[in-house]
């Protein structure tokens, strides 16, 4: 399963993000092996936040700028950043704050979190190991439906916890919830895919062929 799976376009852009502009100029006043270290950071988690904010409807303009931010913010702030804490979640936290704040510089209606059917989209791949073009389509067709069948916010928690591998208690960061909510969220999406499609696509569905990352 892939999440808007990152075209040699997008890698590019995303590389020129780090070769130029203030990150670049910033890191370059650093360490030489520091750099290395966030270089290799970024690289680790550019692709993933890219997916993250593609799924959460960010155009691809918009989506580099705020990558480009919370970069910055991560390498300028990282002696804060506790030794144990998830680089991971916490370079998402930072995305998907920015957006809001975004977001909510444009709209003065609801805000993402208030609503449990938010956009979230979720684009199905990595199926080219089925041979047979109508099977593959037909899987394809029946794991979208399946995933419509949920709301944005149990989309969304689903992508981070099996494709990301979030802890509950970052997932309910990131969604505004008690972690009790959002185990009790991802154990309804769960409940509601078995039983309105079967054990076999939902056990399918979270196969190896689908988690990329």
């Amino acid at each position: 399963m892939y999440i808007w799976s990152i075209s040699n376009k997008n890698a590019f852009v995303l590389q020129e993000l780090w070769n130029n502009g203030p990150l670049h100029n910033k890191l370059g006043k650093m360490l030489k092996t520091k750099q290395c270290d966030y270089k290799r950071l970024y690289e680790k988690y550019v692709g993933q936040m890219y997916s993250y904010g593609k799924a959460l409807g960010v155009d691809d303009d918009a989506l580099y700028d705020l990558i480009h931010d919370v970069f910055l913010h991560f390498f300028e702030h990282q002696n804060e950043i506790v030794d144990n804490d998830n680089v991971k979640y916490y370079l998402f936290r930072c995305l998907k704050n920015r957006m809001i704040s975004e977001k909510r510089k444009e709209v003065t209606m609801e805000d993402i979190d208030e609503s449990d059917d938010y956009l979230f989209s979720i684009t199905v791949s990595g199926l080219d190991y089925i041979e047979e073009e109508e099977e593959r389509k037909e899987i394809a067709e029946q794991i979208e439906n399946m995933l419509c069948s949920l709301t944005g916010r149990q989309r969304e928690a689903i992508y981070l916890r099996y494709m990301q591998e979030l802890e509950y208690d970052e997932i309910a960061v990131l969604l505004n919830l008690t972690t009790k909510g959002t185990r009790k969220l991802i154990y309804r999406a769960i409940e509601r895919m078995r039983e309105q499609y079967g054990p076999v696509l939902f056990y399918f569905f979270l196969s190896d062929h689908f988690f990329p990352f």
